[in-house]
């Protein structure tokens, strides 16, 4: 019985959308983690690497990835995002510190429309790109 009552407190707690934070810099991933949880959504997982968020975008079924463009390991944030978008549609937003145009290009190309966050981000910018992408 006990664990009926766990499903119905998992499922309820689900009302919040969930996101998966990719950043391999761990105060950046908190600093993103707690603007996040600020904007009443949850933080289902802290992924450091490209692999990674691949395998825990299809495992957990997030509502939004906020992805970081330079990761750890070989994949770069924009080619694990392009990987992710072939399996499913969950919003992308990008958080980089390398904004340069030729990175906003290969984004434009690979993903057209996927916001970009430059590095520091604002609570209020973050608030922004997950307003533009998350119409309910």
């Amino acid at each position: 019985m006990a664990s009926a009552s766990h499903t119905t407190a998992a499922r309820s707690a689900r009302a919040l959308p969930r996101v998966i934070i990719v950043e391999d810099e761990l105060l950046v991933a908190w600093h993103l983690e707690s603007l996040t949880r600020e904007q009443n959504l949850e933080v289902c997982a802290l992924v450091p690497d490209g692999d990674g968020a691949i395998e825990q975008a299809a495992d957990l079924d997030a509502d939004l990835i906020l992805m970081d463009i330079r990761l750890a390991g070989r994949m770069d944030g924009i080619e694990a995002a392009r990987r992710i978008r072939e399996q499913r549609t969950t919003p992308i937003i990008f958080i980089t510190a390398h904004g340069d145009p030729a990175t906003r290009a290969r984004i434009e190309q690979e993903l057209p429309g996927t916001p970009v966050l430059a590095k520091p981000i604002t609570a209020d910018s973050l608030k922004e790109a997950i307003a533009s992408v998350m119409k309910s």
